[in-house]
């Protein structure tokens, strides 16, 4: 944390920030007309708010018993942290759906254009677990550096792969099957202790397996779907 112009700033919150502004940035940055361009921008406060208030949700549910039950002004303490990415990702695609439906925009095209700079905005907050000193796993291992290097190969493969020509979807079901298994691959090295667990189950691997599942899924259908528009087009 430091101080400027009398305001405490608190530098993991100043590397969420950044890493949001980037995202955002590389939408716009690839859409072609001031149309596109527009729709990005006025989705964008849609998306952080949805996404801050999931992922505020997230993190109350998962340590409801062992802290927030017992203080409840706690909850609202949002500058003393506590923020889980699963649920930022879920508010904030709920928030964009509620603004396309409320500006009759497509959907699944709007998340796909936000999507590929999302790995990025993760790596640059991990470094932020990092100036916590937060994140290690079981037997010391940095989590925080595996899981940033890792979604900066992902956006390093979502930015490769943004250019081609592909049905909507197809990025999000991309981005979707990649975090999926950095989270499954990553989840076993996390303390017991900071674990969130259903059924003995931890919650992180269920929402990588979901997600994954969902991302193949969306990869497949837009596939085979673009596989059937050929055979149709070369067929006439």
């Amino acid at each position: 944390m430091f101080n400027l112009f009398g305001l405490n700033v608190h530098l993991y919150g100043l590397l969420i920030g950044i890493g949001i502004w980037l995202a955002f940035e590389i939408a716009i940055f690839r859409k072609k007309n001031d149309q596109d361009k527009n729709i990005i921008e006025d989705v964008l406060w849609w998306a952080v708010i949805g996404g801050a208030i999931g992922a505020r949700i997230y993190h109350v549910v998962d340590y409801w018993q062992r802290y927030y039950r017992h203080d409840l002004i706690k909850i609202l303490y949002v500058w003393e942290g506590g923020l889980g990415i699963w649920g930022a990702l879920a508010g904030g695609m709920i928030a964009i759906y509620l603004c396309c439906l409320r500006n009759k925009q497509d959907f699944v095209s709007t998340l796909d254009s936000l999507i590929v700079g999302v790995p990025l905005a993760q790596a640059i907050g991990r470094l932020g677990n990092f100036v916590n000193g937060e994140l290690y796993g079981k037997n010391g291992e940095p989590l925080f550096a595996y899981e940033a290097v890792l979604n900066l190969v992902l956006f390093w493969i979502m930015w490769s792969i943004s250019n081609k020509e592909m049905r909507s979807g197809t990025l999000t079901g991309w981005y979707l099957v990649g975090y999926g298994l950095i989270r499954v691959l990553l989840e076993g090295m996390r303390s017991e202790e900071i674990i969130w667990k259903v059924f003995g189950i931890p919650t992180a691997i269920i929402f990588g397996l979901v997600a994954v599942v969902v991302g193949v899924s969306l990869v497949l259908t837009n596939y085979f779907g673009n596989v059937k528009n050929l055979r149709i087009l070369r067929g006439r």
